[in-house]
């Protein structure tokens, strides 16, 4: 029995000096070792550009690019570009955002990169574009009528400071057109240095080219589509594998919108930017404003105990607000008040009393009886300058919503011109500035005044703006050589005086901005002086009791 149990002990001590030695045997082998994490592929990232870059989507592309700034395993990115520029502001916020980034870009052109979209191109080091793309609209448009989106200051509305409600001086803010103009040509000129082989004032002229073309001009690199960008990009980043992926895999970024994402409606423009100055392809812009129905300051409408000028506003007038500012500004400053005459009869009872008349792109004629208060109120020494622009913009309300359109569209032929001799020339004007040469760009045209008219004194040249032709033979007039389309080439007249009425074929040439230019103030200031000269008037000896002033002898 003790054998049989001491066996069994020596065999319990043997079993576990095995498991023993099998677990220490097991804790000495080395153990394989885990599988390591494979690196992820370098990604090429697509970058779609195909919107109107304004307002929430460029904050979202620009918000998904700051990501992928951060990403290490994003390599480059390729930007995909149809588009046609968009506001200032959205437009320098994409191309500073992509200068920011510490990755290789490169844009290809898909079918348009215009205004805009070709500055956010520049922030590439290279640009390719297919075939039949189109490239270049180095430019600004800026809405030069500040009357339809700063209206005037309602009289419940107090502020501080001369600029507190506008922020600047109009004339001072469409100089900075001109400085934004050039950010974007800096941009371009810094952005393929070295590469234009043409002279800049080439593509400052706000023209779009072919791919070819561009190619020619060094505005882009190569004629190829998005996987000719991809390769060669590969190709210099030394990426053997490599994923192409669009920055909706990697960002949280949504499709564009459906529909009509590629035009775009001023008014909408207008809400989505503080300043309306964009860089634009105009192709794309939709003129569809919508307003209050204001076009005009608000003026007194009865004599007042100051010395007056009535503004016609009883003949559907297209009146520019800030024609009506600078006229305004300019009385003031001579003791004389602007007082407006919404009807005919208004208009006959405040001639009375007057010193002068301004009429300024009338819609529908005169009457009779209007004609006459007109005529009779010159004869008595009341002086009468009528501001006549073929193409002036102005609102036009139809079925309850407003809509940008030109004046010509309405001008009708007016008999008070008749009654001086004169005509307006119906021309088909230059609308586009799309003359083949200089002397046909009749959008502007420098006139050199000569001569003792006394309207003229101290003005060596004028810029008008697209200014309205009249045939006349007044003694007394400013003609200039030019190109109009249905006339041809030939001298034209674009102011002319008979007695104490004045002809003056242009209004927004003394408007913020284009007033500023050559001696179109001066200009402007001689009319008005002439207007409120100190001279006899020969007074009613009662008040008007129908639509016709009368004078004897």
């Amino acid at each position: 029995m003790a054998d049989r149990n001491l066996a069994i002990g020596v065999a319990l001590a043997l079993a576990l000096n095995v498991a023993a030695l099998f677990i220490a045997l097991t804790q000495c082998m080395p153990k394989p070792a885990a599988e390591a994490p494979q690196p992820q592929k370098p990604k090429i990232v697509l970058v779609p550009v195909d919107f109107v870059l304004q307002g929430p989507q460029v904050g979202q592309l620009v918000s998904a690019l700051t990501k992928l700034a951060q990403r290490s395993d994003v390599a480059g990115l390729v930007l995909v570009i149809n588009s046609p520029g968009g506001t200032v502001s959205d437009t320098e916020a994409l191309y500073t955002a992509l200068r920011g980034i510490n990755k290789t870009k490169y844009a290809v052109v898909t079918g348009l990169a215009a205004s805009g979209a070709y500055y956010v191109a520049v922030a590439a080091e290279r640009i390719y574009a297919t075939p039949s793309s189109w490239v270049g609209s180095v430019g600004v448009i800026a809405v030069l009528w500040p009357e339809e989106y700063l209206y005037d200051m309602p009289d419940y509305i107090y502020t501080t400071g001369p600029f507190k409600y506008y922020g600047m001086d109009l004339t001072d803010y469409y100089n900075d057109i001109e400085r934004v103009r050039l950010n974007f040509v800096e941009a371009v000129l810094m952005g393929r240095a070295g590469r234009i082989k043409t002279d800049p004032a080439v593509f400052e002229t706000a023209a779009v080219f072919t791919a070819d073309q561009a190619k020619e001009m060094g505005l882009i690199d190569k004629i190829g589509g998005v996987f000719d960008a991809v390769a060669d990009m590969a190709k210099e980043l030394g990426l053997k594998e490599y994923s192409v992926v669009y920055i909706g895999e990697v960002a949280n970024v949504s499709a564009r919108q459906s529909g009509a994402a590629w035009r775009v409606s001023l008014s909408q423009l207008l809400n989505s930017t503080p300043f309306p100055m964009f860089y634009l392809y105009p192709a794309a812009l939709q003129l569809d404003v919508r307003t209050d129905g204001r076009r005009n300051a608000t003026l007194p409408t009865s004599p007042t105990d100051r010395p007056y000028v009535v503004l016609d506003m009883a003949h559907g007038n297209m009146v520019p607000r800030s024609f009506v500012e600078v006229l305004r500004a300019e009385l003031a400053a001579r003791g004389y008040v602007l007082v407006a005459a919404s009807s005919e009869n208004q208009l006959t009872t405040l001639l009375g009393n007057a010193t002068a008349l301004v009429v300024v792109n009338p819609t529908a004629p005169f009457s009779r009886d209007a004609v006459a208060a007109v005529v009779n109120a010159t004869a008595r020494g009341v002086r009468v300058a009528y501001f006549y622009d073929m193409r002036a913009s102005a609102i036009v309300t139809i079925s309850g919503a407003s809509y940008v359109a030109p004046y010509s569209a309405f001008a009708a032929f007016d008999p008070l011109l008749m009654y001086f001799n004169m005509s307006g020339l119906r021309a088909v004007y230059n609308f586009t500035s799309g003359g083949d040469t200089y002397i046909r760009n009749w959008q502007f045209v420098a006139v050199e005044p000569r001569g003792n008219w006394s309207l003229i004194s101290g003005v060596t040249r004028l810029v008008l703006f697209s200014p309205s032709a009249v045939a006349t033979n007044a003694p007394r007039r400013l003609v200039v050589r030019g190109y109009v389309f249905g006339y041809g080439e030939g001298n034209y007249t674009v102011a002319a005086q008979v007695g104490n009425f004045l002809f003056i074929g242009s209004v927004r040439s003394f408007t913020p901005y284009f007033i500023t230019q050559g001696d179109n103030w001066q200009f402007l200031r001689n009319v008005i002086d002439w207007l409120t000269e100190p001279r006899e008037i020969k007074k009613l000896a009662k008040p008007p009791t129908s639509g016709v002033i009368y004078v004897s002898g």
